[in-house]
């Protein structure tokens, strides 16, 4: 598994030290008005000075504190002022970077806990300090305390509100004739420059005019009304507003998140057993729906050799079910996207930039995935729903082949950003990148209002295929959710994978090359390296869901090779298809292969 050197997160965000630089201006604000109050006794300050004549029109009289208990003791509020508004932002970035409400009880009880702290550590220490010496001015130095506390708070929203006006009032003066940034001209503003309102309505046109030829000749598209825009987009996003307004919903993501993700997401320790018997159990108690265990452990294993799959069969055996409830099990996030007979490209899935709006129209594909880059340890599921409703290989053509590549190198262009354009944090160079945590289910009926779907997107994916309504059973015991992470689901299959006596070892090829030559040296049907990594990863990830070698086995010949068959009528077929099934049952025994068996016998049925 490709290891990866994380950075950690700051607790301290630059929004933060601002407001820790605020409340130490408040301090020095503090400590200057109690020693104003006590000028007399203190003579550090005019005895007639303005903070005290501000007081004493507040109807607070003068206070006389002997001794330096008094200005110790303020010094020790502003401190522990500072201290405490500190650690309530360390708390606060702490429940975030680790996904926990920040108005969960326990981070209540953290942030009393430092409340009380600090307020012993100032105020309480003082009281001990006057017990120490035996004075008898508990009562005027707390009214001393509170009234600094009282006047300092005043001046110090007095002199907020004096340096905003002054700010607003430079800042307007200098840009008196420019508009406000975030704001488009009007209709009035564009009609005293007839040349940039003509320029508008002659781009908007010709954009038009383009997208219909680009139609006309199987090159353009068109979607819910808007034109789409063509690969050559640079030029129509010349000059583009603020990363906010072209890309509200992933700056907004951005802002959620202040810029930086969150590292770890909570896990439960458990075996990839454990996982496959507990959702099961999960499913049947808990939801009242029934798979067998070997569906199970071949949805779970099968995601170890290749981040698709494809959920094949009958209408209602659960084909939706399984990744919603997967999803719900572990507490993952699912993503449904119910697929459109329109999708011919990947602005289907990945939205695309309206050039009449001059904003990047979004989808909820674009945004969960960029919110998964957020939060990379949490598992998310994208389901594409009725998958070959349309074509497979048009609109998630750039995933089947982008996800082959090494990890480090999964990410889709969106659109191509002008230059000098700053774009959402997560969006580099017009790039979104797919992140490890990113799973995707494909489910698919075989009927005549759907395509076929082509061997390309089979042989990148793990198929399996529901053709049996299942039967209610029994389940004993307590069943609930989970929490399972990605980097423990990843750590669950690579260390699968280090188990010599589950590994698809040379006695194993052997037996299944005998097959699989037999099948290429009749049927002319052969597979490559790529079926053959997704054998080495799960095979040995299989066995530690619980199941056999032998199954896993019988699924990918099934599945990857005998499926290559259907449709063949060629006369030499049904003799070979016997012979084949002999040979399985020579190799391997009677139904052991019991899917492979299966397969075989339907094809004989049709010749």
């Amino acid at each position: 598994m490709e290891k990866k050197t994380k950075k950690s997160n700051p607790y301290f965000t630059r929004k933060n030290l601002m407001v820790v630089g605020a409340v130490m201006f408040y301090a020095i604000i503090l400590i200057f008005s109690g020693l104003c109050l006590t000028a007399s006794t203190t003579q550090i300050f005019a005895a007639e000075n303005p903070i005290l004549l501000f007081a004493k029109a507040l109807g607070l009289k003068e206070i006389q504190i002997n001794g330096p208990i008094g200005i110790i003791g303020l010094v020790l509020v502003a401190l522990y002022i500072i201290v405490f508004v500190i650690a309530l932002l360390y708390e606060l970035r702490f429940a975030k970077i680790n996904q926990i409400s920040r108005l969960d009880y326990k981070m209540w009880i953290t942030y009393a806990i430092t409340f009380v702290s600090c307020v012993l550590l100032s105020y309480g220490v003082t009281v001990i300090l006057l017990a120490i010496f035996k004075s008898k001015d508990i009562g005027l130095i707390t009214q001393f305390l509170a009234q600094s506390l009282l006047v300092s708070l005043l001046v110090y929203l007095m002199l907020a509100v004096l340096v905003i006006s002054i700010a607003m009032l430079l800042v307007n003066f200098i840009l008196i004739d420019k508009p406000f940034k975030n704001t488009d001209k009007t209709l009035e503003d564009k009609l005293e420059d007839n040349e940039e309102i003509d320029s508008d309505v002659t781009s908007s046109f010709d954009n038009v005019n383009a997208s219909f030829n680009g139609s006309a000749n199987g090159t353009g598209a068109l979607m819910g009304g808007s034109v789409l825009p063509s690969t050559g987009e640079a030029a129509s996003v010349e000059a583009l507003d603020d990363r906010e307004k072209v890309f509200p919903g992933l700056y907004s993501i951005d802002v959620k998140y202040d810029g930086y993700p969150i590292e770890k997401a909570p896990t439960d320790d458990l075996t990839l057993e454990e996982l496959c018997t507990k959702f099961h159990d999960y499913l049947a108690k808990g939801e009242n729906i029934y798979f067998d265990l070997k569906t199970i452990r071949f949805f779970i294993a099968g995601w170890s050799a290749t981040r698709l799959s494809i959920l094949e069969g009958l209408s209602g055996t659960g084909k939706s079910s399984l990744p919603r409830f997967f999803a719900k099990f572990i507490n993952a996030k699912v993503t449904f996207l119910p697929v459109q007979s329109t999708w011919r490209d990947k602005s289907s899935i990945l939205g695309y930039f309206n050039d009449f709006t001059k904003t990047y129209s979004e989808t909820d594909f674009l945004l969960s995935l960029y919110n998964a880059n957020y939060n990379p340890d949490q598992i998310n599921i994208f389901v594409l729903d009725e998958m070959n409703i349309s074509r497979v290989e048009y609109y998630f053509a750039d995933f089947l082949s982008i996800l082959e590549y090494p990890s480090s190198e999964w990410k889709v262009r969106i659109m191509q950003l002008p230059y000098g354009f700053v774009p959402p944090a997560k969006l580099d160079q017009g790039y979104i990148r797919i992140p490890r945590n990113s799973y995707f289910v494909g489910t698919a009926n075989k009927d005549d209002s759907t395509f076929s779907i082509s061997d390309k997107v089979y042989d990148r994916a793990y198929t399996i295929y529901f053709d049996n309504r299942n039967k209610p059973f029994e389940i004993s015991g307590d069943v609930g959710t989970i929490k399972l992470s990605n980097s423990k689901l990843e750590s669950l299959y690579a260390n699968a994978l280090e188990i010599k006596a589950n590994q698809f070892n040379k006695n194993d090829a052997s037996k299944f090359g005998k097959v699989t030559d037999f099948i290429y040296e009749q049927f002319d049907v052969t597979f490559g390296n790529r079926i053959l990594n997704q054998i080495e990863k799960i095979v040995p990830t299989y066995v530690a869901c619980g199941g056999k070698k032998e199954e896993a086995l019988d699924f990918i010949l099934s599945r990857k090779i005998i499926s290559k068959l259907d449709g063949r009528f060629e006369e030499y077929i049904k003799p070979n298809l016997k012979k084949l099934l002999d040979l399985i049952h020579d190799v391997y025994g009677n139904d052991v292969l019991t899917l492979s068996e299966k397969a075989i016998t339907g094809l004989m049925r049709k010749l």
